[in-house]
Parts: C-alpha cells; sequence; structure tokens
C-alpha cells in the first residue's frame, strides 16, 4: 500500500465535502510536495516512541543509544535539522560510533548539505566497511552528484550496488553518474539493468523500488 495515498483521499473527500473540487490542481500539488511530506503512517507510528525517547534523552543526556534512536525517528518523518541536533551531541560523546556517523552523513544530506554530508560517511566506512550494508555510499553517491563530482559519484554507487545488486535506486542513480560523466552507452545499459532488475524483485520489494524504475523508464527514453 502506498501511504501517500491518504493525503490524496482525504483532499478529495475535503473537495466533495465543501463542494469545491479542483481535483486536478490538488494532485499535481500534493504530487510537488511529497518529498516533503512525511507518511501518515509514520507519525502515528512514531509519536509515542519520540515521547518516550525524548524523556530518556532529557533525563540521560549521555544516553547515545536514545539519541541515535530518537534522531532516526527524525529522519523517518523528514526532520533532519532535528535529527542533526541530537547526532552532533552523540557524536561528541562517542566520535567512533560507525552508526551515528552514518545517521549524520544523512541528516546533513537531507538537510541540504552534501559536501558535509561526505565526511561523517567516509569515516564511518573507515570505522565499518559493513555499517548499514553499504548505504553510506549510496547518500555519498547521491550527495557527489549534487556536486557534480560525476566520476566520484561513479565510484561510490558501483561499490553500492556491488553490494546491493537489486537495489533498483542504486542502479537508476549509477547510470545517472554515468551519463553526466559523458558514458551514453554504459547509462543505457545501467537503465536496462535497473528495469530488468526492478521485474525480478518479489512485490514486496517492488513497492518501494516503483519510483527509480519510472525514473529509469524515462532516463532510457530520453538518453
Amino acid at each position: 500500500m502506498n501511504y501517500y495515498f491518504v493525503y490524496y483521499l482525504a483532499f478529495v473527500l475535503a473537495a466533495y465535502v465543501l463542494q469545491r473540487p479542483p481535483l486536478i490542481l490538488g494532485i499535481v500539488l500534493f504530487f510537488v510536495l511529497r518529498p516533503f511530506l512525511p507518511d501518515p503512517v509514520v507519525l502515528l507510528r512514531t509519536w509515542g516512541q519520540i515521547r518516550s525517547l525524548s524523556r530518556q534523552v532529557e533525563t540521560n543526556p549521555a544516553n547515545i543509544i536514545a539519541r541515535r534512536d530518537l534522531a532516526s525517528l527524525w529522519l523517518e518523518r523528514l526532520r533532519p535539522g532535528k535529527a542533526l541536533a541530537l547526532l552532533e551531541e552523540a557524536d561528541k560523546r562517542d566520535p567512533n560510533n560507525a552508526e551515528i556517523l552514518y545517521l549524520m552523513g544523512v541528516a546533513k544530506f537531507r538537510s541540504g548539505d552534501p559536501e558535509g554530508a561526505l565526511s561523517p560517511l567516509v569515516k564511518a566506512v573507515d570505522i565499518d566497511p559493513r555499517v548499514r550494508f553499504g548505504e553510506p555510499y549510496l547518500i555519498a553517491g547521491q550527495a557527489l552528484l549534487k556536486l557534480d563530482r560525476h566520476e566520484e559519484a561513479e565510484d561510490a554507487l558501483e561499490r553500492y550496488v556491488r553490494v546491493n545488486s537489486s537495489s533498483v535506486q542504486g542502479l537508476y542513480l549509477l547510470g545517472k553518474a554515468r551519463s553526466a560523466r559523458g558514458d551514453r552507452e554504459g547509462a543505457a545499459k545501467t537503465f536496462t539493468e535497473a528495469r530488468t532488475t526492478f521485474w525480478q524483485l518479489p512485490g514486496f520489494k517492488k513497492r518501494g523500488q516503483t519510483g527509480w524504475w519510472l525514473k529509469s523508464v524515462l532516463a532510457s527514453i530520453l538518453s
């Protein structure tokens, strides 16, 4: 189930009740704002957890695990600024914690600081090459793409795909890096691999990769 359907349904119901049905405009608006709208199910699921973990952090500021878990919830809620504040304090107390460094990189990237995201991500992998099964390479690859450092982005994304060969997202981004570097043939092959990989995924995994499959299709058409 796509939980963002809740937003669309709420708008349709509101338009019906108010007898003002500018549905097309509303659907377009929600589509544009979707990256900034937290999953409503996540909001409900994390409400109690956030309250509990916040109390733990207030009671014991040295509780690094509570800080980490609370930061993860804020990232789920698309609030990277709140997550980053918690993680920076945790990093001061435990500067060699690969998990915290990874989350710091994610928070910095999502806060619009791709350059600042790279250092904690690199350090996280230096400390523990297996942290989050290659996810630091995915975030680093995205950050490097934002910075137009295409060769480095390609290297990071190749490392990620090597570990996560069924990631349509990783393959699409790798194709994007190759395209930006001028390797049209390599990009086309990677976009094709992304599309093929999508259809090989079990149903429950396809749901989270559909958007990346569609981007791969469009990239193949436009390339």
